[in-house]
């Protein structure tokens, strides 16, 4: 998938550089006294403030209902015929994080890294 994004990404510029694309408000009909479009910059305190969500709900949970929820999901997640919505909500109801219910599907599937391709 990487490739062909790389790939389609690069003929886009390509066309866009050589004026047969053509995009209106980018390299036609551009108003050259419109204003420009602020970015939004996301600043080091909306991390802090998220490490600090994830440890309070980590800290105020049952912690034997969590560490119970997410064995439940790994045993199902190694079974072929069990399915994994159920131990899912049941880690969403114990207050699993995401980083946590992904680790342990990763502890049965494995994670999948593309060869990356420029």
């Amino acid at each position: 998938f990487q490739q062909l994004i790389a790939e389609a990404a690069f003929e886009e510029q390509r066309r866009l550089e050589t004026g047969d694309l053509v995009k209106v408000g980018v390299n036609a009909f551009v108003d050259p006294s419109a204003p420009s479009v602020d970015t939004l910059v996301i600043g080091p305190e909306a991390e802090k403030a998220q490490i600090g969500a994830v440890t309070h709900t980590r800290s105020s949970r049952d912690a034997a209902a969590a560490d119970g929820a997410l064995a439940r999901l790994v045993t199902a997640a190694a079974d072929p015929d069990a399915g994994l919505i159920e131990p899912l909500i049941d880690c969403a109801r114990a207050r699993c994080t995401e980083g946590e219910i992904v680790r342990a599907l990763i502890e049965v599937f494995g994670s999948y890294r593309e060869t990356p391709r420029y």
